[in-house]
């Protein structure tokens, strides 16, 4: 009895003591809110950015293999994006082709000296809680990819302060269709095995299911905002952007689809959406993209 009376009283000096030591001269300060549940609003008091931000998905190395792409998406489209000749993904949209059974085609861009030449350290990350994507070459390339919000655009922003890049190059492109099958249960497979394609002072573009009596079909194409480009045709089933060098530029890219396209003219629609993109321009459609996101989240 005498020693449990001994160890509660060290017990307690030692209590004293280890207050004293840190310091403990005036009371912590109290959180705003005592519960989790905030019944005024009926919402749980969660910071959602802090707590997302531990599940995002990072490489800390160039991935290669397209099965283990990262994802990003805006509500209407979407693409997956991996490496290959610096950023390549495969974009795809909600309403382009029946049952979605048919991805919009190909995205690849490349610079030379290439993106991921040269560097030493290396961060691609999906943040989920503000949508984007950011690849992080050393301190001098930053490559973000987002989106207009519920819209069929989508957006590469560009940051390079290397010197030396002497060229810029943004392909589009589709895979070969000719042996292409009907896993979409479309009323007729030819049209969506035909591709048209257009280049002009607007950007390039790629099309295909035209035709589709169902009124499906697609229009892949895209614009620069902030330097100079030109564009072609490279073959039946490519186009290319060809851009000057600049130290940040944004990409703006469409699956425009002809089911919500007046008079369901997709290649038109294309033009409108990538027009309408750069004239709000990056940092405006960044924000709104972050708060989109944010809105999904708190919901």
């Amino acid at each position: 009895m005498r020693q449990r009376r001994l160890m509660r009283a060290l017990l307690a000096v030692v209590c004293i003591m280890t207050g004293t030591a840190v310091g403990l001269s005036a009371p912590a300060v109290a959180a705003t809110m005592d519960a989790a549940f905030d019944s005024a609003t009926g919402e749980l008091n969660v910071d959602r950015a802090a707590y997302m931000s531990k599940h995002d998905l990072v490489y800390n190395r160039p991935n290669t293999d397209p099965l283990k792409g990262l994802t990003v998406g805006n509500g209407r489209m979407g693409a997956m994006a991996w490496q290959n000749n610096g950023l390549t993904m495969q974009v795809s949209g909600v309403d382009t082709s029946q049952q979605t059974a048919f991805g919009a085609g190909m995205l690849n861009l490349s610079t030379s000296p290439a993106l991921e030449s040269g560097y030493s350290t290396y961060q691609q990350r999906l943040s989920l809680y503000d949508g984007t994507l950011t690849t992080k070459y050393d301190a001098n390339r930053t490559v973000t990819v987002m989106g207009a919000p519920n819209s069929e655009v989508m957006g590469v922003h560009v940051e390079d302060s290397r010197s030396g890049v002497s060229a810029v190059t943004l392909d589009l492109s589709l895979w070969d269709t000719s042996q292409l099958g009907n896993s979409g249960d479309v009323p007729d497979l030819n049209t969506w095995k035909t591709v048209a394609t257009y280049a002009d002072s607007t950007g390039a573009g790629l099309s295909r299911g035209q035709t589709d009596a169902q009124n499906f079909g697609y229009t892949l194409a895209a614009s620069v905002e902030g330097t100079p480009y030109t564009a072609r045709v490279v073959d039946g089933r490519t186009v290319r952007l060809t851009i000057t060098p600049s130290s940040s530029y944004t990409i703006w890219f469409t699956a425009s689809s002809r089911l919500n396209a007046p008079s369901h003219d997709s290649v038109a629609q294309a033009k409108r959406a990538l027009a309408a993109a750069k004239s709000r321009g990056y940092s405006a459609t960044l924000n709104d993209f972050r708060s989109w996101w944010h809105d999904f989240w708190g919901k």
